[in-house]
């Protein structure tokens, strides 16, 4: 019987020890940002129990409140270790750009817990929830918004906003998105790989070209509250217009076609996103700000006002998000969230 029970034994150590190895294999295929994340979120998770009015505005507003703060990193969020060409980390909490600040928090807010907010981060980034760099949504307005709007996570509003004679608003802005000249564009800056190789950065920029290069040219088109109702001659706000910005509203900053091909090699319709609060009597602007360094929240009226003076802002646009319940783990709508 000895031996027997040692053989068995040294298998138990065996498959034991391939165990540990596999483990090892996979922490090791995920971002430290990611575990760091993961933590985190499940506590925010717990948190999010406590509510005592749990509908979706609240979950929006009690995870975005949660960040404020946090670091701006421009391009904060890639594919993850295993990528081509962005091994940035698939999500993050510890810093934010706009796009993955509403992102992450609109993600977190679709699911029930941590498992489900990586289905949902996949589909809300990624077309399809096909995660590549060529399927990123990239482009606010030819990418983000139809894709989460086709798959029933927000639904733009904008052109619902009525003046006191009951009169629309909404104006259209339209621009060329040109991927292929916007893939041209890059450098092996462009490039995250861990650890990092210029040679390999530099073979990987070429391939990442030539994909590039074969994407469509397409026109994309976004309504807007234009300034020009949004505020009278003297700077004045229209307050009947900003009273129909629902609370938990995201909020796109629109330049109408604005032309910076020569630095990016396209024009685009969105330069700025994030959420709009309404906190006794004010609505709030919560966003990733690159002028203030991190996540901050200013009065929106104020916001606007301020780039009254800009040459290439001319207005907004409003998203709400559609589900009033969390989501299935595989972050499908079904009739029930409605």
């Amino acid at each position: 019987m000895r031996p027997v029970y040692c053989m068995h034994t040294l298998k138990c150590i065996v498959f034991s020890s391939f165990l540990v190895f596999l483990s090892c294999q996979s922490m090791a295929a995920v971002h430290p940002k990611q575990q760091e994340a993961n933590q985190i979120i499940t506590e925010l998770y717990h948190s999010l129990e406590h509510l005592s009015n749990p509908d979706m505005a609240n979950r929006l507003d009690a995870i975005s409140a949660q960040f404020l703060g946090k670091p701006y990193i421009l391009g904060a969020l890639g594919e993850g270790m295993k990528a081509r060409f962005d091994q940035e980390p698939r999500y993050r909490v510890d810093a934010f750009d706009c796009d993955t600040y509403v992102t992450t928090v609109l993600a977190i807010a679709l699911a029930k817990d941590q498992q489900g907010f990586k289905q949902c981060m996949s589909r809300v980034r990624y077309k399809d929830g096909k995660v590549s760099f060529i399927t990123r949504n990239h482009f606010m307005s030819l990418d983000w918004n139809p894709n989460n709007q086709q798959q029933g996570f927000i639904r733009d509003i904008t052109g619902t906003f009525r003046d006191k004679d009951n009169k629309p608003v909404a104006e259209i802005a339209s621009a060329l998105i040109d991927k292929p000249s916007w893939y041209q564009h890059f450098t092996d800056k462009n490039i995250h790989l861990n650890p990092s190789d210029e040679n390999e950065r530099i073979k990987r920029l070429a391939e990442l070209k030539e994909r590039g290069s074969k994407l469509p040219k397409q026109l994309a088109q976004v309504p807007y509250l234009p300034f020009t109702a949004l505020f009278d001659a003297q700077g004045n706000p229209n307050l009947f217009l900003f009273a129909q910005i629902p609370n938990a509203s995201i909020i796109e900053i629109v330049r109408p076609n604005w032309d910076i091909r020569e630095q990016i090699g396209t024009n685009l319709n969105v330069s700025h996103l994030g959420f709009a609060f309404w906190k006794q009597g004010i609505l709030y602007f919560r966003q990733a700000s690159s002028k203030f360094g991190h996540v901050v929240e200013v009065p929106l009226i104020d916001y606007l006002h301020e780039a009254l003076s800009s040459p290439t802002i001319k207005g907004i646009n409003v998203e709400v998000i559609v589900p009033q319940v969390p989501l299935s783990d595989n972050c499908n709508i079904s009739p029930r969230v409605f």
